[in-house]
């Protein structure tokens, strides 16, 4: 007899596989690190969630210890990754990545004229005078 989880859980491993493999070719395909970013962040967030939601539902019923691991991962997962995506791409922003040509617009130079306190971060610029002084005094 075939229950639904038998026709629900290989759909849900060949869709989130098929999403990850999509966020794959966009990796190989966009092209600046912004976008590139983007489209894997995306791609790799629903797809590794439908492959753990899969994984929960396979093993429900046999170990449910270990539904309930996979689910707090799958939350961890959906909390984590979108955030390290969003501060990789502010990062590199930040640092002035170039951007595509083909861009239209670079919405965050708006907000290029706020700068931020001393006391929130180290700029590239202070990286490299910090830098300098040092390996001329080793010299």
């Amino acid at each position: 007899m075939i229950t639904i989880g038998d026709i629900v859980i290989p759909l849900l491993v060949l869709v989130g596989s098929a999403w990850i493999l999509l966020g794959s070719l966009g990796l190989l395909r966009f092209p600046d690190l912004y976008t590139r970013l983007h489209g894997t962040g995306i791609s790799s967030t629903i797809g590794i969630s439908l492959l753990i939601i899969a994984v929960i539902l396979n093993f429900a019923r046999e170990t449910p210890l270990f539904s309930i691991l996979a689910a707090l991962t799958l939350l961890f997962i959906l909390f984590t990754y979108p955030l390290a995506t969003t501060a990789i791409i502010w990062a590199a922003h930040r640092v002035r990545v170039p951007i595509f040509p083909g861009t239209l617009t670079d919405e965050w130079q708006l907000y290029e004229h706020e700068e931020l306190p001393r006391e929130a971060g180290i700029y590239l610029e202070e990286l490299e005078t910090e830098d300098q002084p040092q390996a001329r005094h080793m010299d």
